[in-house]
């Protein structure tokens, strides 16, 4: 009898608990029909808080698209037990190379794409040189691999033109890497080929090119997981600063490019033009008339005047100090460059040669975030490039 009590009881209970999460009350008059005490209709509570998830929904969807964008051609190279297949610079018809994976023996004919090998857990045999070149491996690998033991300097610059191609087939590499920059790939093709050594001819203007090619580099050099703990992280990194970027008050920018002997403005198929645009500012230079198609345009002050930018950045080929000598020779005596908004107020950028110039490699981020600050200085970015 006390267990059927007991039974009874926790039944109650149970029944009282169930109403209460239901929002019911039994001892009171339910209102949802739309009448309260006093005879006022009231109807029912249509209204719904706001939903963060909403926010976060929309944000993930965002980063996912941006994602799927960067690693478009990344995801085109295929990985085999013992090779890598992929579209290089030669590729226009579509067309695809297969490289055997552990080379021993690599030259690289481009000091920034030395660095991206040496990222990706590969060494060479042999290298560009100059002070340029010596200056960024230091930079970015850390040590001048010029003076390391049995490397060969085989040119001082990455020029073809100014390559010994004997000497470089003379050292019987298992792999050549080099740009179709500069005569660079023109030159080594047919000695290379008649010696039997496989060449890659890399073609890198953004952040998706770097995807790419280190994926390459990775899975050539045996070191597939470098490109899980540094490519995807770099992506990450990249991904959170473009969702940061504000959909209001968008600059209109002008990018320049220095080097040492001319100015010239850079299109949005350039890196430095191709992040401006990915941060949803104004790149002026996209309106110009451009009927070949070339990543850089001769500059008329008269039209840069027309836009009359908030923002003017520079790449700097040589230098920061070379790039201010340039403009100050070209432009310091100029009324209409001193009459622009941008010179007046002070919004003339010099870029890092490093991030800017260089490929940044795995540094791509570091690059959005201080661009993102110069372009939109009042937005409280949750991250501090160190600036």
């Amino acid at each position: 009898m006390k267990k059927l009590l007991a039974m009874i009881l926790c039944l109650c209970l149970l029944a009282g608990a169930l109403a209460a999460c239901t929002g019911t009350n039994p001892d009171t008059p339910d209102n949802t029909s739309g009448s309260d005490d006093s005879g006022t209709t009231t109807g029912e509570n249509t209204e719904t808080p706001p939903d963060d998830n909403d926010d976060n929904d929309k944000n993930e969807a965002l980063k996912a698209a941006f994602k799927e964008k960067f690693l478009a051609e990344a995801n085109e190279v295929t990985v085999n037990e013992d090779s890598v297949t992929f579209k290089d610079a030669t590729s226009t018809d579509g067309s695809t190379i297969t490289i055997k994976k552990n080379p021993a023996k690599v030259v690289n004919l481009y000091a920034s794409f030395t660095t991206l090998w040496y990222e990706a857990g590969g060494s060479v045999i042999g290298c560009i040189g100059g002070d340029s070149s010596q200056a960024l491996y230091t930079e970015y690998i850390g040590r001048d691999i010029t003076t390391d033991e049995g490397m060969t300097v085989v040119a001082t610059s990455s020029s073809g033109k100014k390559w010994n191609t004997e000497t470089i087939v003379a050292l019987k590499p298992d792999l050549i890497i080099c740009s179709t920059a500069m005569s660079g790939y023109s030159t080594i093709e047919s000695p290379a080929k008649a010696a039997g050594i496989p060449v890659i001819a890399v073609s890198y203007d953004d952040f998706s090119d770097y995807l790419k090619w280190f994926k390459v580099f990775c899975n050539l050099s045996g070191k597939a997981e470098l490109w899980d703990s540094i490519a995807m992280k770099a992506l990450d990194d990249v991904v959170e600063v473009l969702c940061e970027i504000p959909d209001e008050n968008a600059p209109r920018v002008f990018s320049m490019f220095a080097n040492a002997s001319k100015l010239e403005a850079n299109t949005s198929s350039t890196v430095v033009g191709g992040m401006v645009t990915a941060m949803k500012a104004v790149n002026i230079v996209d309106d110009w008339q451009n009927t070949e198609g070339a990543d850089r345009l001769t500059i008329n002050l008269e039209t840069v005047f027309a836009a009359n930018p908030d923002i003017i950045i520079i790449q700097c080929h040589a230098g920061t100090d070379a790039a201010k000598k340039q403009v100050e020779e070209t432009y310091g005596d100029n009324a209409v460059w001193n009459s622009l908004n941008a010179v007046k107020n002070g919004k003339v950028f010099y870029l890092e040669k490093t991030l800017f110039h260089n490929k940044p490699n795995s540094r791509f981020a570091e690059a959005y975030q201080k661009l993102a600050e110069i372009l939109y200085p009042d937005t409280a970015f949750s991250f501090k490039s160190g600036n």
